[in-house]
């Protein structure tokens, strides 16, 4: 797929090294924050956290506050909540959309019941707005994207024909809202967090892109759009200082575009 390019396709196990240590830490906070007070909703989540993914979205913000700053406290909670609203995202989705699979294992909704399932994600939604209510320039980011990812997938359901706009709020706004949020837990500058910005929102596309072909879905526009969209998002980066950190976020395209995944 990519073409008159030396740069070669990196797993995320090689990707990550720069923040290696960052994103133990956030292992860590992320499954103290995940348990309940009750066995049955701690059940689930140590379910939910045993069947974890790539962990996609803490990786941007840890890289995109790296990138300007020192991951600290603020950070991890940052990248806590979007796994956490993510997490809920599908959750809620498996039980729309009536999946009994989810990660190559059995979805919430098919382990525990539809009901369980929804009760779940709200769970998740809540204790992820508690985590960063003192943060309200992070909430505000966070509770606009959540809201505008809604509208994606209700654009979705009612087949709407606009494939830029409904990949964009189910999934690049989220990805973007990482990026920006990494940036501002370490006080990047405002024209840092519009660049990084940029940088999350086409990668989101992207990635989505990818997602469709690998899916069987929207298979003609999204590998009609995913080349040049491929450039894009590594334009995107021209404007960042040389770093490990930089080197990361192009790696970290060129797995998005080209994983088999």
């Amino acid at each position: 797929m990519i073409q008159n390019t030396i740069i070669a396709v990196k797993t995320l196990d090689q990707i990550i090294p720069p923040i290696a240590a960052e994103l133990q830490q956030f292992e860590a906070f992320f499954g103290q924050t995940l348990k309940a007070e009750t066995d049955p909703m701690n059940s689930i989540m140590r379910y939910v956290l045993d069947s974890r993914g790539k962990r996609l979205r803490p990786i941007l913000v840890l890289l995109s506050a790296k990138l300007f700053g020192e991951i600290n406290e603020q950070t991890l909670r940052a990248a806590t909540f979007v796994e956490m609203i993510h997490s809920a995202t599908l959750i809620h989705d498996d039980v729309v959309d009536d999946d009994d699979q989810r990660r190559g294992h059995a979805s919430v909704k098919a382990q525990f019941g539809n009901l369980s399932a929804v009760l779940a994600g709200d769970y998740l939604l809540a204790k992820a707005m508690l985590l960063i209510a003192n943060d309200t320039d992070i909430l505000n980011e966070m509770l606009q994207t959540t809201a505008a990812m809604s509208e994606g997938e209700l654009m979705q359901l009612s087949e709407s024909k606009d494939y830029l706009e409904i990949i964009t709020r189910k999934t690049a706004l989220l990805m973007r809202s990482c990026c920006v949020i990494g940036a501002m837990s370490v006080g990047a500058a405002e024209e840092q967090i519009q660049r990084i910005s940029d940088f999350g929102l086409h990668f989101g596309q992207l990635f989505q892109m990818r997602d469709d072909i690998l899916d069987g879905e929207n298979i003609e526009i999204a590998n009609e759009l995913l080349p040049n969209h491929l450039n894009k998002t590594i334009k995107t980066l021209e404007y960042f200082p040389k770093t490990e950190i930089l080197d990361a976020l192009r790696d970290l395209i060129v797995f998005c575009a080209e994983r088999i995944g």
